[in-house]
C-alpha cells in the first residue's frame, strides 16, 4: 500500500471514529482532498474541497484563513484537471478573501500571486504572469531568509518568463540567481538544481551560444 493509500486510509478511519461535532472535520476533509489531489483524482479532489469549504463557510467568518487557503487548493486541483479559467477564478477569490483580513504582504499571498503566475504563463500571457511572480518573490524577501530554496523558485519562474519574452540577459541574471539560491540551501543533486542548470543551458541555445550550453550539458552529466 502506497503512502497516499496509507493516509486516505488514516483520515478516512478518522472521519468514522469521531463525533459529528468534532471541530476540525474542515480540516479531515482538507487533507483527503490533498491527498486525492497527489493521486491525481482530481473530481474526487474537489468533492472533498468542497466539504471543507461548507464547513468553514457554515462556522468561520469570511474572511479567515481557512477560506482563502482552501479556494487555492481547490484552484491547484482545477489547474491540475487543465481548467485555467476555474483556477484562476479560485486563486483571485483567494486573494479577495485575504485581502478583507490581511495586507498584501501576508505570507500566503505569495503562494496566491505565484499559483495565477503559473497560469498566466500556461496561457501565454507572459506579462501578467511576470507581474505575479515578481509580486510573489517581493513578498517572500520580506518573510525568507536570503537563501531558502522558495526564493530561487521565484527567480527560476521569472527566468522562464523573461527566455519566453526574448529577455535571453534578464533570463540568464534569474536563473544565475536561483541557481546560487539552490546551491547553498539544497542537497547537491537536487533535481531543481538540475532543472535551473537545464533553463540555463536552453537560453544559451537560443542565443546560439553552443559552447556554453555544451559546457552546462557536461555538468549535469557528471
Amino acid at each position: 500500500m502506497g503512502k497516499f493509500d496509507l493516509a486516505e486510509k488514516y483520515y478516512r478511519r478518522l472521519l468514522s471514529e469521531l463525533p459529528s461535532n468534532y471541530p476540525s472535520f474542515s480540516r479531515l476533509y482538507h487533507n483527503l482532498g490533498m491527498v486525492a489531489d497527489d493521486k491525481g483524482d482530481y473530481d474526487t479532489s474537489l468533492e472533498w474541497y468542497q466539504k471543507s469549504l461548507e464547513i468553514l463557510v457554515r462556522t468561520r467568518p469570511s474572511d479567515h484563513v481557512g477560506i482563502g487557503i482552501t479556494h487555492n487548493s481547490i484552484g491547484i486541483v482545477h489547474g491540475n484537471k487543465g481548467d485555467r479559467s476555474r483556477a484562476l477564478e479560485s486563486y483571485n477569490r483567494a486573494v479577495s478573501l485575504f485581502k478583507q483580513a490581511h495586507d498584501d504582504n501576508h505570507p500566503d499571498m505569495a503562494m496566491f500571486y505565484n499559483n495565477i503566475g503559473i497560469i498566466y504563463q500556461e496561457e501565454k500571457k507572459y506579462l501578467e504572469a511576470l507581474d505575479f511572480y515578481e509580486k510573489s518573490l517581493a513578498i517572500k524577501k520580506k518573510h525568507l531568509p536570503a537563501q531558502h530554496p522558495d526564493l530561487g523558485t521565484s527567480y527560476n519562474n521569472i527566468g522562464i518568463v523573461h527566455d519566453c519574452l526574448g529577455h535571453y540577459d534578464l533570463a540568464l541574471e534569474h536563473y544565475n540567481r536561483s541557481l546560487e539560491i539552490k546551491v547553498k540551501s539544497l542537497p547537491a543533486q537536487h533535481p531543481m538544481i538540475a532543472t535551473t542548470y537545464k533553463n540555463i543551458g536552453f537560453v544559451y541555445e537560443d542565443k546560439d551560444e553552443l559552447k556554453q550550453a555544451l559546457t552546462l550539458v557536461q555538468k549535469l552529466s557528471v
